[in-house]
């Protein structure tokens, strides 16, 4: 596979850590994006965490689609590899909402990721901190599952997650305007937002400009043991509600495949990881 970032440092922290933290957005940017959320005012908010594609509204969501990836088009043609954005979402934290968390998982396979790279491009716009649940993320475990995942919010290892929390996630305090620019494969969260600030972020998902889009599907009431896998053009992430089956009139279907997840315990995720990205922990 190619090179995402153009900056061969940035490119090494990547294949090592499965991500890159960069200054991505100036403050014009990030006011055009606030102002966007702030005018549309339809992000759904009966949860304590949401996101755009959650509306039932295809308006709002190709809106808050077009706004984010137009904004976001200039800083990815100046830090990455010939990549394309596939859409865009705001995610929101309500302020004092315990209900805010996003449990842990990986994002959803956009792409053949034999021969291509998802890539999720997550800013904040506004500073992020242990208060108002600032992304967490383990450095290095896009080496951990090689599995397809579906756009059901599945995480494989919940009995690890303890473990995984407390010896390997480390916290990201991403000013706004930065970008976390890092493989769809990397483990992540976000706890609640304790603040007294809703905290909105805008995402986009991209790959390889030669790259086709794919989406892995799975019936969220009843997800099986394979999932059947459509070539499609990311205007069906916006364009259709959340977990909807792709229309075989728009869509080719090419297959289906096994889910699978490779198996993790934490004796493994050791080995792989190595003892270099535990957490420090101070004696007693």
């Amino acid at each position: 596979m190619r090179n995402v970032f153009k900056n061969p440092i940035q490119q090494k922290e990547f294949e090592e850590k499965g991500y890159v933290v960069l200054d991505f957005l100036n403050p014009s940017e990030v006011d055009t994006l606030q102002q966007l959320y702030n005018q549309l005012n339809a992000q759904p908010k009966e949860r304590g965490f949401s996101t755009s594609n959650m509306s039932m509204d295809a308006n709002y969501r190709k809106k808050v689609s077009d706004g984010i990836t137009e904004t976001f088009k200039n800083a990815v043609a100046l830090h990455l590899e010939n990549f394309k954005l596939f859409f865009g979402i705001f995610t929101s934290k309500q302020a004092n909402q315990s209900e805010s968390i996003c449990s842990i998982h990986q994002d959803p396979t956009y792409v053949d990721e034999s021969k291509y790279q998802g890539i999720t491009l997550w800013v904040p716009l506004i500073d992020t901190n242990a208060t108002n649940g600032a992304l967490e993320v383990i450095d290095g475990s896009h080496k951990l599952n090689d599995g397809p995942r579906s756009t059901l919010p599945k995480f494989p290892y919940n009995e690890l997650s303890p473990y995984l929390i407390e010896n390997y996630f480390k916290r990201l305090d991403i000013k706004a305007g930065q970008a976390y620019i890092g493989s769809s494969k990397v483990f992540h969260w976000s706890p609640s937002n304790f603040s007294n600030t809703e905290r909105v972020a805008a995402l986009a998902w991209l790959a390889e400009e030669e790259s086709q889009m794919r989406c892995y599907y799975q019936d969220f009431r009843n997800p099986g043991a394979t999932m059947e896998v459509f070539e499609l053009e990311p205007d069906y992430y916006i364009e259709t509600p959340l977990f909807s089956r792709p229309d075989e009139a728009r869509a080719k279907k090419i297959g289906e495949v096994p889910y699978y997840f490779d198996p993790q315990n934490e004796e493994s995720v050791t080995t792989i990881l190595g003892e270099a990205h535990k957490k420090m922990k101070l004696s007693v």
